[in-house]
């Protein structure tokens, strides 16, 4: 009965603890990794902004994205579907752990996340997440028609003149596909996306995230006769195999395709518009899938087809991401434990989105 009392910073420690507690007593109960809840006090709404460096949580009034199978959430939910509704960067379902809902917290009129599921290779948006499952980075301009014709309807056209986050996850693809695959080609094509995005959606905030190493798979599928199986037959990832020398130019190209990704955006970011921005979030880059036991690992990945990321991983996306989003860029982390995830960061009124 004391804490409408406390101060407000008292207030958020308690709240914190509250779920750390929670947290903790599920993990232990269940011997299974949990990703804490978002459980953030509410803000006052923000004053409007004329700056795309200085937007707060409740700026946005739109989410996008797009990217490939990962961020339409195929195969997450152990179905042969998308499950976009849950997914880490658009996610609107009522318990989806999400960068849209964390937002939605404080903005109620936020528009663009997406509820439910796809069929998988759907080339229509849900909401105004345009991913495409099997895209590579030539296709993003494709996306990007589709995402302009979708804020052309009315329940989207307000959004041209409101701040908007866009989040660009590209990339597996091009890796798994490493006899082909150059970085400089992969430059050309990132450039040709982010340039075309700087001009056809001004007043929008672009996350770009870097990637994880793609032949962690191989070393968490041969733990386990099935999926090792699944991996081999289905063939999504055409590097991902038992040659290892192909495993190794897949990662080496990864680091390459990172570095790049890292040197474009810093060209957009350096030209100091206000009205758009491209940043690296790096929550990922460094993220573990294999080294577990056999359980943690098939709770990481998809039992489907033991290749895509499973809804555990997908919400320490989510997590690592949103917690990236208010940190500077030299303190940003490139990784996320899952077995003991930190809490979601809980933004204050002086917090800016970076």
């Amino acid at each position: 009965f004391f804490l409408p009392v406390l101060p407000m910073c008292a207030s958020m420690l308690v709240r914190v603890l509250l779920t750390c507690c929670v947290v903790a007593s599920v993990a232990a109960l269940t011997g299974r990794p949990v990703v804490p809840p978002f459980n953030c006090p509410s803000l006052p709404a923000p004053p409007a902004s004329t700056d795309v460096r200085k937007l707060k949580p409740g700026n946005i009034a739109g989410v996008m994205a797009l990217g490939d199978s990962i961020t339409a959430g195929l195969f997450m939910q152990n179905g042969p579907l998308e499950y976009r509704g849950t997914v880490y960067s658009t996610g609107g379902d009522k318990d989806a752990m999400s960068l849209a809902n964390n937002l939605l917290h404080y903005n109620p009129n936020l528009k663009g996340q997406c509820e439910g599921t796809t069929i998988p290779l759907d080339t229509l948006c849900k909401g105004l997440n345009c991913a495409v499952s099997g895209a590579v980075v030539s296709g993003v301009p494709q996306q990007i028609k589709a995402l302009l014709r979708r804020l052309e309807e009315s329940e989207f056209s307000p959004l041209k003149n409101q701040w908007k986050l866009l989040t660009l996850f590209i990339g597996a693809n091009d890796i798994c596909d490493c006899k082909y695959t150059t970085p400089e080609k992969f430059e050309t094509d990132l450039r040709k996306v982010l340039t075309t995005l700087e001009q056809e959606m001004p007043m929008t905030f672009v996350n770009i995230m870097t990637i994880f190493n793609i032949s962690q798979v191989w070393n968490a599928d041969t733990e386990s006769k099935l999926c090792e199986t699944k991996v081999e037959i289905l063939h999504e990832c055409g590097c991902l195999t038992k040659d290892s020398n192909l495993r190794k130019q897949m990662d080496e190209l990864g680091v390459q395709i990172n570095g790049v990704t890292r040197k474009v955006a810093a060209e957009f970011a350096a030209k100091a518009s206000q009205n758009f921005t491209v940043v690296v979030q790096p929550g990922v880059q460094d993220f573990a899938i294999s080294g577990y036991n056999n359980t943690i690992e098939r709770m990481i990945l998809s039992e489907v087809d033991c290749f895509h990321p499973q809804l555990l991983a997908d919400q320490g996306m989510s997590l690592a991401i949103w917690n990236n989003m208010f940190a500077a860029p030299s303190q940003k982390k490139t990784t996320l434990e899952i077995l003991s995830p930190p809490n979601y960061y809980c933004p204050t009124e002086q917090d800016y989105i970076q």
